[in-house]
């Protein structure tokens, strides 16, 4: 009798260590799996990295990126990118010593290959405001060097630095949280539209990784934030959202995504449109190295996100032309700036940081 009850017993702890076991990795398959095939039918995908396993160790600074800036167009630059900063670590405003950013320089196209740039930092001390300093830096090219291209979708990884003869762990002040994406512009009317529709998005993208207030023209909705970043300045848009049908059809149609290599080597896909089952997103770039596109998601898993992605041959594919971007899209008007008059619910206003 004594021997059948631990026979039970043992049995009855094994079955609920079977159970608890499932429990525990049920949730981890279910997020694995999520995250390969996110959106049926579109393939393998993962979310992009967002911190430089180089500069894991280094102190994560309170500073930040300021898109509201960057997104201007005045700074819609084709052969060099300017960054702003929003600095509110103490060490760095308080210091006095000149400061140099590390910048490791990615093109989306070619993953494979990182430049490092080496960018004196400049203070704006007449943008300051309360427990805060404005700063930029600007990453271009050497002599005879063409790393910034016309055209081109980049991500930064930043570090900074006290400014040395020589650079190490001795000079390194920490390392600004998360990357940097930006769009470098064009000079055709289209080649900017390209370039404000990536840093809006990357604007709206950066504010969801920090927490910060978003854009209220869209709802968390993956067709809906693709509308809003193009109906700024596609034509056939409504209040600020794009008419699709108005956009591909006729003579362009829409393409499969078997056409996404071939159109990379003649122009630029980065706000292009993609709608798989279940799920729609914007191109930022095909990767020759990975054979993949970067790609902008609205509604990923309940946020915004830049994830990679394996290309489907059935995926719908809308490639944005010339004739789609509203002619006076980017022209100064008496009120203001440029497009201004075609924005809608958007403010210059530098989200506030905790």
């Amino acid at each position: 009798m004594q021997f059948r009850m631990c026979i039970s017993g043992f049995l009855l702890a094994t079955c609920l260590l079977s159970v608890a076991n499932d429990a525990g990795a049920w949730p981890l398959r279910f997020r694995s799996n999520s995250n390969r095939n996110y959106g049926g039918g579109g393939g393998s995908v993962r979310v992009a990295p967002k911190a430089d396993p180089d500069s894991a160790g280094h102190r994560p600074l309170r500073v930040y990126f300021g898109y509201e800036r960057a997104k201007a167009l005045d700074v819609a630059l084709a052969d060099r990118i300017r960054v702003f900063l929003r600095v509110r670590d103490d060490q760095i405003v308080n210091s006095k010593e000149a400061l140099v950013a590390e910048v490791k320089l990615t093109d989306l196209s070619n993953s494979a290959t990182t430049h490092v740039k080496w960018c004196p930092v400049s203070f704006d001390r007449n943008g300051a405001l309360q427990n805060e300093e404005m700063a930029t830096f600007e990453v271009a090219n050497e002599k005879d060097e063409s790393v910034i291209q016309p055209q081109k979708v980049y991500r930064l990884f930043v570090n900074l630095h006290r400014k040395s003869a020589q650079y190490g762990k001795d000079t390194v002040l920490g390392r600004i949280p998360g990357p940097y994406y930006v769009a470098t512009s064009g000079g055709t009317l289209l080649q900017q539209a390209r370039q404000q529709i990536a840093m809006r998005t990357f604007r709206e993208w950066y504010c969801t990784e920090r927490g910060w207030p978003r854009d209220r023209g869209y709802r968390m909705d993956c067709h809906a934030y693709y509308l809003w970043a193009t109906g700024f300045c596609t034509v056939g848009s409504s209040y600020g959202q794009a008419n699709l049908g108005r956009l591909f059809r006729g003579r362009t149609p829409y393409r499969g995504g078997g056409a996404i290599q071939e159109l990379t080597k003649d122009e630029p896909i980065h706000g292009d449109y993609v709608r798989i089952p279940g799920h729609t997103f914007m191109l930022l770039a095909y990767d020759a190295n990975l054979g993949r596109v970067w790609t902008m998601e609205g509604n990923f898993g309940s946020s915004i996100e830049i994830a990679i992605r394996s290309v489907g041959s059935g995926w719908q594919v809308g490639h944005l032309a010339e004739e789609h971007i509203r002619p006076e899209a980017f022209e100064t008007t008496p009120e203001g700036e440029a497009g201004e008059s075609l924005v809608v619910d958007e403010s210059v206003e530098r989200p506030a940081i905790p």
